[in-house]
């Protein structure tokens, strides 16, 4: 039997993409025969949810347990990820039997300072990255630190295997030293979970969640720079001029919320606008929406885009990293220069006004994601790489 450990601070559905994607695929692995458990942050104020009863969690010690975006390279961030590291260790030294691989997701300090410990105890390491070029991860790291770069690479090479999502990952990986231990694997959606409406299903989903029957245009993510939420509310304001009914539903949380409220405010447009903030029902908001917008300046290869998609939804994204190995664009979405607000205003009043063109892209994104990124395949790309790296 496959044993492995899996190492993911953020082992939530609610946390971002590399936690969902995190939890998802531990629950799939175990449900196709392999036998997991998991090392996650413990941490606080985190919203409510089920997790598999099979799977078993450790939660780890770290400082700031109500501190959740880890991006920003910052000292309480280091000194959180460098607790957790040692935290990981303890863990991994007792329970050393119970083990074979360690998948760690993200390719960052918690990799880097257990890689030693697993080396000496014969065990496997491979790491997900989960983005490109936020100088956190391998793949972005060569010159960043100046002559501790070529130090944490030379530890980095001790890795079995990288996962890359994305081409640009591995072409960062590459640009790191690390171009012979790279596997290309997608990220992947759970196609029974995020599917169109059902007939009759959206007006009463929109009535649940306070929505007017309207044109609805929807983004879901984190609040933060690299988002590119900024260029989507500045859009929005050109958009109401031809469309006043329409709506922007915006989906999460994070430090640029209260910024973005201002910046609508400012703008007067504030009214035209719903911030739910963070929510589990994601799905049932796609659902109520027309149009899935994605204006990120940097992004992996993005669950928000590969959910809407498989919901049926047209999506408009900007011209980035993962997001061109996903949409093709014209034909199962639109895709606009990142930072363009003009291009992504006329993107959007684009499929407002033309809804057979909405139903063509939406019916050719599901059907590609589902054929490509459906979590079974994805799962089982994943027993064949533990094998390989077994022998």
């Amino acid at each position: 039997m496959l044993k492995v450990c899996v190492i993911s601070p953020l082992y939530h559905l609610s946390l971002g993409g590399i936690g969902r994607q995190a939890q998802l695929l531990s629950e799939k692995l175990t449900e196709k025969g392999v036998s997991i458990f998991v090392i996650a942050r413990r941490m606080k104020g985190m919203p409510s949810v089920v997790f598999e009863p099979k799977v078993c969690v450790y939660r780890a010690w770290s400082l700031k347990p109500y501190l959740h975006n880890l991006e920003e390279v910052r000292l309480v961030n280091i000194l959180v990820s460098l607790t957790f590291s040692m935290s990981c260790a303890l863990f991994l030294l007792w329970n050393r039997k119970d083990y074979d691989i360690v998948h760690f997701h993200g390719a960052s300090l918690p990799l880097i300072l257990n890689l030693p410990l697993l080396k000496f105890l014969k065990k496997k390491a491979i790491a997900k990255v989960a983005a490109a070029n936020i100088g956190t991860e391998a793949g972005s790291l060569k010159g960043r630190y100046f002559i501790f770069s070529d130090c944490i690479l030379r530890i980095m090479k001790k890795t079995d295997l990288f996962i890359a999502t994305t081409a640009e990952i591995v072409e960062g990986l590459h640009r790191d030293g690390l171009a012979e231990k790279v596997r290309r694997i997608p990220n992947f959606i759970e196609p029974s979970l995020f599917s169109p409406p059902a007939s009759g299903e959206k007006p009463a989903l929109r009535r649940r969640w306070g929505l007017p029957d309207k044109l609805i245009v929807t983004f879901s993510g984190r609040f933060v720079e690299r988002k590119g939420i900024k260029f989507l509310v500045k859009a929005w304001q050109e958009v109401i001029e031809e469309f006043p009914d329409a709506r922007l539903v915006m989906l999460g949380d994070g430090t640029h919320l209260s910024r973005m409220k201002t910046l609508a405010e400012q703008l007067s447009i504030d009214e035209y606008i719903f911030f739910k903030g963070q929510t589990d029902d994601v799905a049932d908001f796609l659902r109520t929406s027309d149009v899935y917008v994605l204006p990120s300046l940097q992004e992996g290869m993005p669950n928000s885009l590969l959910e809407a998609m498989a919901c049926g939804l047209p999506v408009i994204a900007s011209r980035i990293g993962g997001v061109v190995d996903v949409v093709e664009d014209g034909k199962s979405g639109i895709l606009f220069e990142a930072g363009d607000v003009s291009g992504l205003a006329s993107a959007m009043v684009r499929l407002l006004n033309d809804s057979e063109l909405r139903l063509k892209l939406g019916t050719e994104a599901r059907r590609r994601v589902v054929e490509n990124f459906s979590i079974d395949r994805i799962a089982d790309e994943y027993i064949k790489l533990y094998k390989e790296v077994l022998n």
